[in-house]
Parts: structure tokens; C-alpha cells; sequence
């Protein structure tokens, strides 16, 4: 999986007034986001194994759909425009990038979620359970964005391949090509309909009046 680095930093509209969003999620600029990786509670172990479409349908069947790549980055950046959740330095193991990479057999993993496909996620599967990290959190309250899983989110960038999804994040191995786990750091190496052992998700949703909640 090739990798790419993009530095800048994402504003998105401010909402024009309280942000009310569901007890589980975070209000950020203007939308609302998963406070966890799905399935979005604190002390599970995250989805992973999942294609983007899969994620899309995840989320809407819960009424909120897959987040975008600038919604991303921007509750990773928080109003301060940081580099990675934490802060504008890199710390090794704030959140779950540190793990020992291990080979995979991408053979086995083409078979998920048959039995073999699952034994090799299994084995590969490195994850916290979701929170597990307190430091790995971002100003809005957001756990887990680097590191951990990685997270399909619909792309909003120009990339060299425009595929209409990309992976943030990196994972709990960190990333590839050796780049530390920021929140610019891009994945746009795979179309929305690949599978790959450490790829999740978590959901967004628009603001809505008080009353709908």
C-alpha cells in the first residue's frame, strides 16, 4: 500500500449557532463525529476488515453516513491546527502506533470473512480496545484517530489516483513508508471496495436541530 503526505490544514464552515449532536459523538466544526471507531464504544475493540462501502452502509444504517477526508482531518487538527491529535510533536505510543508489524497473507485475507480469511485478521488483528489511550485524543473530545485502526473516509483531496475513498490514520503499526502517524498522512493506494486487515471506519453526521434528538 503506497502512501502519500499531504501538509495543510482543513477549516470548515462554523456552524451559526450550538452544535447538538448525539450523546456518542463529538461536535467539531460544524458536524458531529463518532467519538470512537466503530462500533463507537469506549472499551471495544474496533471493526476491522471492512471495505469503505461496507462502512457506508454500516453508518447510514444508524442513520449517519462515513465520514470525508476534510471532516477527518480537521477533528484530528482541532481549532489549533495541530499536527497529530495530541499536539504538534510526534510521541511514539500516545496512541496505538507502536506495534510490531506483522506479514500478512493477503491470500487468506481475500477469503474474509470465510473461516480462513477470518483465522489471518485474527492473527494479524493488533488493536486496543477503543479509548484505551488516554493521551490519543484530539481537542473535540475524539478518540483514537491516528493509530489503532485505520479509517476509510470519502475522499475530499486531489490524490494520483482519485478513488472515491481513502485510509487515515495509519494503524497500530503505524505507517507506511515509515511516516509518523499525523493527520495529513494519506493512504489513497485502494479503491473503496478492497479489503485489508487493519482498515475500519467511524461515522459523521450533519448538525440538526435540538428537536430531532
Amino acid at each position: 500500500m503506497m502512501p502519500a503526505l499531504l501538509l495543510f490544514t482543513v477549516a470548515l464552515a462554523a456552524p451559526t449557532g450550538p452544535l447538538h449532536c448525539p450523546d456518542d459523538m463529538g461536535a467539531v466544526a460544524g458536524f458531529c463525529m463518532d467519538r470512537f471507531e466503530a462500533p463507537n464504544e469506549a472499551g471495544v475493540n474496533p471493526i476491522t476488515a471492512a471495505r469503505a462501502t461496507e462502512g457506508e452502509q454500516w453508518c447510514s444504517a444508524r442513520g449517519k453516513r462515513l465520514c470525508s477526508e476534510a471532516e477527518w482531518v480537521r477533528a484530528c487538527q482541532g481549532e489549533a491546527g495541530r499536527k497529530y491529535p495530541y499536539g504538534n510533536r510526534y510521541k511514539k505510543g500516545v496512541c496505538n502506533d507502536d506495534k510490531e508489524w506483522r506479514m500478512p497473507n493477503w491470500g487468506k485475507i481475500a477469503k474474509y470473512p470465510a473461516h480462513e480469511g477470518k483465522l489471518e485478521v485474527e492473527r494479524l488483528y493488533q488493536a486496543d480496545p477503543s479509548g484505551s489511550r488516554p493521551g490519543c485524543v484530539s481537542q473535540d473530545g475524539i478518540h483514537d484517530l491516528t493509530g489503532n485502526a485505520a479509517e476509510w473516509v470519502s475522499r475530499s483531496f486531489p490524490n494520483r489516483n482519485n478513488f472515491a475513498h481513502v485510509l487515515k490514520g495509519c494503524y497500530w503499526a503505524g505507517c507506511y513508508g515509515g511516516a509518523p502517524p499525523s493527520c495529513a498522512f494519506v493512504n489513497p493506494a485502494h479503491p473503496g471496495k478492497f479489503r485489508t486487515y487493519e482498515a475500519g471506519f467511524r461515522c459523521c453526521l450533519s448538525p440538526a436541530k435540538p428537536s430531532e434528538y
